[in-house]
């Protein structure tokens, strides 16, 4: 008896010991939507992201939190995610400008920002302009791709990773309706 008791007794105090947090997931084309929620003693915090790419690849992703402000103040940005292994560089470097060319008719562009993490690890981000985010977002919900480049002064860029945008208007919306925001973006004026 006792010693089912001391195997029964971590597991009860396990939910009192630790955070809560649960995650859910969904799959919407070439997009993946996942919202984790957290609780701590001040309030619940819904992130609700949806990403594409990744699996050794730089990815693009949007998260919102459902604490933020939200549209019409505020949208989501997307951010280009590169990391490499630890003593490895990153393909896009700090200060380098990278462009995200949508069907080859319209293009946004961003400047890096690269940094080494606590562990040694090289990451690099990118966000285009803020004033830039709306008009991005609309062309990513009518668009079919991105095409996202290095861009150099004098000569072609070069390719580092090519978006599908199959689905994307619906992780868009599963991931704003998760954290209670509005889906609606409006045409610029």
């Amino acid at each position: 008896m006792r010693h089912r008791l001391a195997l029964l007794l971590p597991i009860v105090m396990l939910p009192f010991g630790l955070p809560a947090s649960a995650q859910s997931y969904w799959e919407y084309g070439a997009w993946r939507v996942h919202t984790e929620i957290r609780e701590s003693t001040e309030d619940t915090t819904k992130t609700c992201t949806a990403i594409t790419g990744g699996d050794g690849l730089p990815s693009l992703r949007l998260s919102v939190i459902n604490l933020d402000g939200g549209p019409p103040a505020d949208y989501p940005e997307p951010l280009l995610h590169e990391s490499a292994i630890r003593g490895h560089s990153t393909l896009i470097q700090n200060g380098q400008a990278v462009g995200f060319v949508f069907d080859g008719q319209a293009a946004f562009y961003g400047i890096a920002s690269g940094y080494l993490d606590a562990e040694g690890f090289a990451h690099a981000e990118v966000e285009p302009r803020w004033q830039d985010t709306v008009n991005m977002l609309l062309w990513m919900k009518a668009g079919q791709s991105i095409d996202i480049r290095l861009v150099h002064p004098f000569e072609a860029g070069k390719p580092l990773l090519q978006v599908s945008l199959r689905g994307f208007t619906a992780a868009y919306g599963k991931m704003m309706d998760e954290c209670g925001h509005s889906t609606h973006i409006p045409a610029p004026e």
